[in-house]
């Protein structure tokens, strides 16, 4: 609302030092419920017509089309219904057996992800046949860019942006009730009947503070990131996410730096909970290192093994019980929780944005708005239920 005062705080005196700055930024429409679904495509929109929606006429941010496989070990008839389901979104999609896979994709192997056991003794899987989801008009975009972009907008429209003002605490009313603003690490208070805590993997300290208890759980967890410089051929590959078979990996060709970026879509690989996300080790473990690259080169056979192989780490923060974010008004009155993304937050940033907008005003707008319901994500609802949980939702 236009009469409304807003004040954003950063504890870094840069953009980009959290969740957002490391995000792979990729978009995408497969979800596991229609609402999530709903809510990317809102944001998928917002980021293919940046320039529009930001109304910045030098906009740092482009869209990369490249597409999505998902080989997810899903029967075929799982994969039509989610075809049927994209199609009702407007987003079309192909389910490819086998066959169809090799001549579209013939740098990529149909051959599922060896098992072994403890002794390394090839197991014999029951996988079933091959069949495979791709999604059009996926694609990437440059979060530091869009970062950049979104600070331009927030001064531009009267937001004041406070770089290097970290949050220390809540100003709470007498009875505990009420959030009436908050205390920053400089000793200030600032007085707010409405307080957004999204301070990402940090978040959970704040709440604490308030005795704020939400119906799911969400932890800071260290998630790890590589890239590797490819020939071009392999810039031309989709956005495929692999679970065919015991592999557990993302990869995605980044054409600018000329890299292919990998990292997880497995359990095994977002299992580490930090206490204290300031102490997260930036480094790519070489235990993990060499599991994405076992799972990189079986995929991609003709991949050269030659070149290094680099990467980070950074924080996610993972709802444990359905990997889907809490957004709405805590038990607190004035404390909103907009936490819990699981990996996939910067894709709905802008219908997020949105909703949270909508649900402080109970205002709607004419575009550039999200249309799901404003509490399917509150942090009171009951956890919804997953057949398999990644944070790819």
């Amino acid at each position: 609302a236009p009469e409304m005062r807003v004040v954003v705080l950063e504890r870094e005196r840069a953009l980009g030092h959290g969740s957002s700055g490391y995000s792979t930024g990729f978009q995408r429409a497969y979800y596991s419920f229609d609402e999530t679904m709903q809510l990317a495509l809102d944001g998928m929109a917002a980021y293919k017509d940046w320039r529009a929606y930001t109304r910045l006429a030098d906009a740092a941010e482009t869209f990369v089309q490249t597409g999505a496989l998902w080989m997810l070990g899903k029967p075929r008839c799982e994969n039509d219904a989610m075809v049927v389901r994209l199609a009702r979104y407007g987003i079309r999609a192909d389910v490819l057996d086998e066959r169809a896979l090799a001549e579209r994709f013939p740098l990529i192997s149909t051959a599922p992800f060896p098992a072994f056991d403890a002794d390394g003794t090839e197991l014999a899987q029951d996988v079933g046949a091959l069949s495979a989801v791709y999604e059009h008009g996926c694609g990437h975009v440059d979060p530091n860019a869009c970062l950049a972009d979104m600070l331009a907008v927030c001064r531009r429209e009267g937001a004041e942006v406070r770089l290097g003002c970290g949050v220390e605490g809540l100003l709470l009313s007498a009875d505990g009730s009420r959030c009436e603003g908050v205390a920053t690490a400089a000793g200030e208070r600032i007085a707010a009947p409405i307080v957004v805590n999204a301070m990402g993997p940090w978040f959970e300290k704040l709440m604490r503070s308030a005795g704020v208890t939400m119906s799911t759980t969400a932890k800071p967890t260290r998630i790890q990131v590589a890239h590797k410089h490819v020939p071009d051929e392999y810039l031309e590959l989709p956005f495929t996410a692999d679970s065919w078979g015991p592999s557990g990996i993302y990869f995605m060709p980044r054409r600018q730096s000329r890299q292919l970026v990998f990292g997880s879509v497995a359990h095994r690989f977002e299992s580490e909970v930090l206490d204290e996300p300031d102490a997260c080790n930036p480094a790519l473990d070489p235990d993990v290192k060499q599991d994405y690259l076992a799972c990189l080169l079986h995929r991609l056979p003709g991949l050269p093994q030659s070149g290094e192989v680099s990467g980070f780490s950074s924080m996610y923060t993972v709802n444990q019980d359905d990997v889907h974010p809490m957004i709405g008004e805590t038990g607190v009155q004035g404390l909103w929780a907009c936490n819990g993304f699981s990996g996939h937050g910067f894709k709905l940033a802008p219908a997020v944005g949105a909703l949270v907008a909508q649900q402080i005003t109970g205002l709607v707008t004419r575009e550039w708005d999200t249309s799901i319901p404003r509490d399917f994500m509150s942090p009171h609802r009951a956890p919804l239920t997953l057949k398999t949980k990644t944070h790819f939702a």
